[in-house]
């Protein structure tokens, strides 16, 4: 008992070293994660006029697709971002990997305000927003691992999923802020002004809240050790993630699929199934995505709570098994009744059992690594997972359709998910409550 009390001063102790409190803390570390998930929203709604605008040589269905494909790269090269600066957080810091990817994400975003336009630059045009793409998946596959261990590291024994419930909760806020400030600068202004300069406003925005974070961010203080540091040199955070630790890895990845499948076709997938199948608006579609990501906002750390208390594995394995249970009837009562009102129903009752269930895998696996090699255990497991698993879910949803006629398939996808995760949970050790190293 007195290594856990020991173990609380020292979070304390650099809560009051930094100057900062638990608030500014948790804003501080969140803040790139909200940037990312809101950069990643706005293009999404604005991808017409970027196609428009930037390969104007092609039909309009192939500039959407163009557009819509240089988007798609950033997924690509986030598994190599979570690599480098994994081990980079490992090596030299949780801090300064942090700084660097919030300094990424802003470089991102000013490249796609400020790109000139095909008519402008001829083809360094569209080569201007592939870098970028480029640049803001490099930094978003690497923000989470830093982040989350320095959450993890900050916290005291008995909040420390808590503290990390605020990383994905940021998420949902960064797709819902996006999602809100694309929506008023569509209504706001007429076609030719938005085409011209108005799609612009949102990365404009982000461009701004950047050095907010930036600023709070130096003022963290490191929780990586110096002798972490030197085992981290001597014998590789990368190295060690994929050979002593691999089992750990490869267990930790698979407790994610579940996570990471269920939110991509709950937040992204359902909406837009509910247009191109249940044929609802596409104001049904945005409202349903805005209050999925808010009540994936406010259940994210109430599920901290919950498993700070009651442990990980309890609260992790009611809220899957419950997804797994209930995510058919969910889809089934959608397609019987297809309404807005409906639409919204469902989506927040998934959102609750999403957040429920990962959470405590947030938690879990830095918890189990090592901190010399936690940042690139957890960098690994999550972009893994979301990259693959996750990233291709919208995809695998809409060929399940189309191959099967059925418009519930995607309720058995996810079911599968929840299901095959839940195995490798068995392995995992709950270390609630305990002090970490």
């Amino acid at each position: 008992m007195q290594f856990h009390s020991g173990a609380l001063d020292v979070s304390t102790l650099a809560l009051e070293k930094a100057g900062l409190s638990k608030t500014q803390v948790i804003a501080a570390t969140t803040l790139g994660t909200a940037l990312e998930f809101y950069d990643f929203t706005i293009y999404s709604f604005f991808a017409i006029q970027i196609g428009q605008l930037f390969f104007p040589s092609a039909s309009p269905v192939n500039q959407f697709l163009l557009s819509i494909g240089v988007f798609g790269v950033g997924f690509v090269v986030r598994p190599l971002g979570g690599i480098v600066i994994g081990a980079y957080a490992d090596r030299a810091g949780r801090k300064k990997a942090m700084v660097l990817t919030i300094m990424l994400m802003a470089l991102s975003c000013a490249l796609i305000a400020c790109a000139p336009p095909y008519a402008v630059a001829g083809m360094a045009a569209p080569f201007i927003v592939l870098a970028a793409r480029l640049i803001q998946g490099f930094a978003a596959g690497g923000e989470f691992g830093p982040g989350t261990t320095l959450l993890v590291e900050y916290a005291s024994d008995s909040t420390r999923a808590f503290f990390a419930s605020w990383n994905f909760a940021a998420t949902a806020l960064g797709l819902a802020l996006g999602a809100a400030v694309a929506t008023l600068v569509n209504v706001s202004l007429p076609k030719d002004a938005l085409l011209a300069w108005g799609w612009r406003i949102p990365f404009v925005l982000g461009i701004v809240a950047a050095p907010v974070g930036m600023l709070i961010r130096r003022r963290l203080e490191e929780t990586l050790s110096d002798a972490s540091s030197a085992r981290t040199h001597r014998r590789g955070a990368l190295k060690a993630a994929l050979t002593t630790h691999l089992k750990l890895t490869i267990l930790g990845t698979f407790a994610e699929l579940g996570g990471s499948v269920s939110v991509y076709i709950t937040a992204f997938f359902l909406p837009s199934h509910a247009v191109r199948t249940l044929h609802l608006s596409s104001t049904a579609s945005v409202a349903s995505g805005v209050i999925s990501s808010l009540v994936l906002f406010v259940a994210a750390p109430v599920a901290g709570k919950l498993a700070d208390r009651f442990s990980r594995k309890r609260v992790l394995v009611i809220s899957r098994v419950t997804l797994l249970l209930a995510v058919y009837p969910a889809f089934a009562w959608l397609s019987a009744q297809p309404s807005t009102l409906m639409l919204c129903a469902v989506s927040a009752f998934l959102a609750l059992f999403v957040a429920g269930q990962i959470v405590p895998v947030l938690v879990m696996i830095p918890e189990l690594f090592p901190k010399h090699v936690r940042a690139t255990g957890i960098a690994l497991t999550y972009v893994v997972s979301a990259s693959f698993f996750g990233g291709f879910s919208p995809f695998v949803a809409s060929w399940l359709v189309a191959l099967t006629g059925n418009p519930l398939a995607p309720a058995w996808y996810v079911a599968a998910a929840c299901a095959v995760s839940l195995v490798p949970v068995i392995w995992l050790r709950d270390r609630t409550g305990e002090a970490l190293d």
